[in-house]
């Protein structure tokens, strides 16, 4: 009986943590249809963006030119990437110097410039703020 108890208990305080999070849709624009897979990075912190730890990510199909996909988010800034790769070897692939050779994408980026951290591209998820759209190109 005690272990029943606390088994709920446990389903409970899990509920409990996720009913604050931010049902979020994010849309990536001019994917290039039926040609590999979208992978997307959702940072919580300028530390997690250097160590390329994200909080979430996800494999999406390219499915069409535009691709939606809804995820559960706390309230907070994120900084949020997205590539599409493009030859399917799992990678994003780079230029001797660095520069993605396949379309990338990064929420509140203009796709104009060098793209800048953290600070200068992370975006506030709230009740007001739900939905994300990133722009794929080809820096």
């Amino acid at each position: 009986m005690k272990k029943g108890i606390g088994m709920a208990l446990a389903l409970a305080a899990a509920a409990c943590a996720w009913a604050g999070d931010v049902e979020t849709t994010l849309t990536i624009d001019q994917v290039a249809p039926g040609t590999g897979e979208l992978y997307v990075g959702i940072f919580d912190s300028e530390e997690g963006l250097k160590k390329r730890e994200p909080v979430a990510k996800m494999k999406l199909e390219a499915a069409g030119s535009t691709v939606s996909a809804n995820v559960a988010l706390a309230p907070g800034d994120y900084y949020i990437t997205v590539y599409q790769d493009i030859n399917g070897n799992g990678k994003m692939d780079a230029n001797l110097i660095g520069m993605p050779k396949e379309p990338v994408g990064i929420a509140n980026y203009s796709g104009k410039g060098i793209p800048g951290g953290y600070e200068k591209h992370k975006l506030r998820i709230d009740e007001s703020n739900t939905r994300v759209t990133i722009v794929l190109s080809r820096l």
